[in-house]
């Protein structure tokens, strides 16, 4: 029996816009600007290796595609097994768990991540947008929504400011447009906001931007609030918002909290399930004794209420 959750992040700067002139990185034949990176050739698997190669001509993209290569291969996959087109540019995870209706208390957890790159890009934002998204797929610390120390708070603050998280994945294409682009498209990216006084990319300083949040300040606070965790998030400010998730249309905090809620109700969802084959009562192996059996019952009703009752 599988019950799967799907997590689904996208990443689009809201200002992304890469000018169309001078740059380092060589244009050539067919990939002009006035078309998208879809329409260098027929093929998807040739435009994918083109942005691969192009991608590898900076240090920071030759070591990124290295590090995606090897993580790909521990699950016997090559890197254009793991990277599509797409409608959009996002890491879409999904989390299988497994186990036997017989004995329900016996859970196998296995994840797999793909990365969608958005069709209708320019060359410009496709190569910046792969690199934002492979560093989802390399560095993204895994997590399992159905243990109980997943929480609201720990999510949102781990999909910006995590391992693999928006504010590094950001910072990765900063770093990208450094190598191949020029100062004068540089300086039309929002990287520059992060520099410091050593024009430095800082990731303190990026962290603060990804919580400036508009208009969605009062509304986001008072669900913080209602969840008592409000004062962990200091850096929340009603400012200009400078990024958004492409997969839900609002800045990255709140589309967090969206996620989390999303991701739980999809938990209780396939928890109801797995409880009513409980109930029906295990066929007992002669390895599990009965008290066993009903200790670890016991244990994921404790756990399915506390998560689940209001639901």
């Amino acid at each position: 029996m599988k019950f799967i959750c799907t997590f689904i992040f996208g990443s689009l700067l809201i200002s992304s816009v890469y000018a169309t002139e001078e740059k380092t990185i060589h244009v050539e034949g067919r990939m002009t600007q006035t078309k998208t990176w879809m329409d260098y050739s027929s093929s998807e698997e040739t435009n994918l290796k083109k942005l691969l190669e192009l991608l590898q001509r900076s240090s920071t993209g030759e070591r990124l595609i290295k590090e995606a290569s090897y993580k790909a291969a521990q699950s016997g996959l090559t890197l254009m097994d793991v990277v599509k087109v797409g409608d959009g540019s996002l890491t879409d995870t999904t989390l299988v768990r497994k186990f036997n209706p017989h004995s329900p208390e016996h859970v196998i957890y296995e994840s797999k991540s793909v990365v969608y790159l958005n069709r209708r890009l320019s060359w410009d934002d496709a190569l910046l947008d792969l690199a934002h998204e492979l560093t989802h797929f390399v560095y993204r610390e895994s997590f399992n929504p159905y243990d109980d120390a997943f929480n609201a708070k720990d999510f949102i603050k781990g999909t910006i400011e995590g391992s693999g998280g928006e504010v590094q994945a950001f910072m990765t294409e900063c770093r990208v447009l450094r190598e191949l682009f020029s100062r004068n498209v540089q300086s039309r990216s929002h990287c520059k906001n992060i520099e410091d006084d050593s024009n430095q990319l800082s990731f303190v300083k990026a962290v603060k931007l990804f919580y400036h949040i508009g208009s969605f300040y009062d509304s986001f606070h008072a669900q913080l609030s209602k969840r008592d965790i409000a004062s962990s998030f200091s850096d929340l400010k009603d400012e200009k918002i400078n990024f958004i998730s492409s997969a839900y249309g609002v800045p990255y905090p709140v589309a967090a909290l969206m996620e989390y809620d999303l991701v739980v109700n999809k938990v209780c969802e396939n928890d109801k399930k797995r409880l009513a084959y409980m109930q029906q009562g295990p066929k007992l192996s002669a390895q599990r004794s009965p008290a066993s059996v009903s200790d670890s019952k016991e244990k994921f009703v404790a756990s399915y209420s506390s998560r689940c009752s209001s639901k």
